[in-house]
């Protein structure tokens, strides 16, 4: 079957949140349409208002919530991967993975709009060559975005938010070393029943879940870039247990670091 792209619109009358942090093995674009809305992706907190988008480049962990139900929230996904849009996409896709947050004009903002309806006129009808004609859309939504996103994009994160994404920017830093609700709370300057509140409140994660989802994170990066021992990786990703090690991954990954190290291409 042909690689295309997945598109999915979504309105929610309440507020919704995701059950858990996920990643997945292919890209996601994001576009609000109405509402409100709070991104969670690796250590980052991002405030989306209509009108913004965030991308999430594939297999990073993330987590989101719509938070204005009064209005309800409207909702755009596209999801995609790398053989769709092949190698003139990877300058686009590098860019976006670093700034994550898309902000454009409100004057510039029907353009996007207008590709939106195209691809999504195209995913519905599924007339012949449907799937080339999104393929142009989208690298025509991509360059856009490259062309009007506005830099450094002024973000509204509230003074506790701001604590608990350095402190998840800190436990993704410092993964390899002993992480407790104790020695965060201090160094954060807060009381142990609060920060762990909070960190749970604001990121939706709990605590010691974010901890191992660092360590599975920087796990899999040297699983697929060296050739070290599985044991060897547990311990210097922070976990005492390599069978723990083994089974914390496969349920965050969906399969076992063994078999990740033996599918992935070692760089």
């Amino acid at each position: 079957m042909k690689s295309n792209v997945n598109v999915e619109r979504i309105v929610y009358t309440s507020p919704t949140k995701m059950p858990n942090m996920d990643s997945h093995e292919k890209h996601e674009l994001y576009y609000l349409e109405r509402g409100k809305a709070k991104y969670f992706i690796e250590n980052e907190i991002y405030q989306l208002e209509a009108g913004d988008m965030v991308f999430v480049p594939k297999g990073t962990f993330h987590r989101n919530n719509s938070e204005d139900g009064k209005g309800g929230v409207e909702r755009l996904l596209f999801v995609f991967g790398d053989s769709f849009l092949g190698p003139d996409a990877e300058k686009y896709i590098e860019e976006m993975a670093q700034y994550k947050h898309i902000r454009v004009n409100k004057e510039t903002l029907h353009k996007f709009k207008e590709i939106f309806a195209k691809i999504e006129t195209e995913d519905k009808k599924r007339d012949p060559d449907y799937r080339e004609l999104e393929r142009l859309y989208l690298m025509e939504l991509l360059i856009l975005i490259s062309r009007h996103r506005i830099k450094d994009a002024p973000t509204t994160l509230k003074p506790t938010h701001h604590i608990i994404q350095d402190a998840a920017k800190y436990i993704s830093e410092n993964y390899a070393s002993e992480l407790t609700l104790q020695s965060l709370s201090e160094i954060f300057a807060m009381s142990p029943g609060h920060f762990s509140k909070q960190f749970k409140k604001i990121t939706g994660v709990g605590l010691n879940e974010y901890i191992n989802i660092a360590r599975i994170s920087a796990a899999e990066q040297m699983l697929a870039k060296t050739d070290m021992s599985i044991t060897a990786i547990a311990r210097e990703c922070g976990f005492n247990d390599s069978n723990y090690f083994a089974a914390v991954f496969k349920r965050l990954k969906g399969i076992t670091p063994k078999k990740f190290s033996m599918i992935s291409v070692k760089s």
